[in-house]
């Protein structure tokens, strides 16, 4: 074991994660769960009988239980009444006052799940990572937006974010890296080479550079 057995989060069921003093790790399980990556099940939460209504049925499960409510009847226990419900698996309803506390742990869920996508690594990248363009992902470190300066490789002698698209052509902004002026210049292009342009029509962005196409121009 190393002492990073942690971050591939072992441990099941809302355990918590520890490192070991001697190496390796281990798991403070929650009530009603044990095992190495608290993976068993050691109580039956259904003894408890938690649910309200004399109609629901109790399923026990892994650290855990269900109560399957009848129609009207919604909540965690089916304590809650709600004429809309059409009954079956509680849920738990989420008060006002616990909402900050419901998001912060999903938040640190989704951060967790980050690590594990490696995200932190593939940030910046200039690439866009889908698995990592969330908040909790700090956007793919906006390699999937506009956040991204289109000007950051323009090396020209005058701010050319300035003068885009102004309706004047400034020659040292038409280039690739400057955005080629917001096309302000191509007023002045002439026509493509007949003798190429078909061609040119016909294998645009085929992967494959042809050097007749290869200009403003075409």
């Amino acid at each position: 074991f190393s002492g990073y057995d942690c971050d591939s989060d072992p441990c099941q069921n809302g355990g918590i994660c520890r490192i070991s003093e001697g190496g390796g790790y281990h798991c403070d399980c929650p009530k009603g769960t044990e095992g190495a990556n608290c993976e068993l099940d050691s109580l039956n939460e259904c003894d408890s009988n938690p649910c309200r209504h004399p109609d629901a049925t109790c399923q026990d499960k892994l650290g855990d239980y269900d109560c399957y409510c009848p129609p009207k009847h919604t909540g965690k226990n089916c304590e809650i009444y709600d004429r809309n419900s059409a009954g079956g698996v509680g849920q738990s309803v989420i008060s006002r006052k616990d909402t900050p506390t419901y998001f912060a742990k999903d938040l640190e869920m989704q951060r967790k799940q980050c690590i594990k996508n490696n995200c932190p690594l593939k940030r910046g990248n200039f690439r866009c990572d889908e698995e990592c363009n969330t908040y909790a992902c700090q956007f793919d470190g906006n390699d999937c937006s506009l956040g991204i300066n289109p000007w950051i490789n323009c090396t020209a002698p005058i701010r050319c974010w300035e003068v885009f698209m102004d309706g004047n052509c400034d020659e040292e902004c038409y280039n690739p890296q400057c955005l080629f002026d917001g096309r302000d210049c191509e007023k002045k292009l002439q026509l493509c080479n007949p003798v190429y342009d078909a061609y040119c029509q016909q294998h645009y962005a085929n992967g494959h550079c042809d050097y007749g196409c290869n200009n403003a121009e075409c």
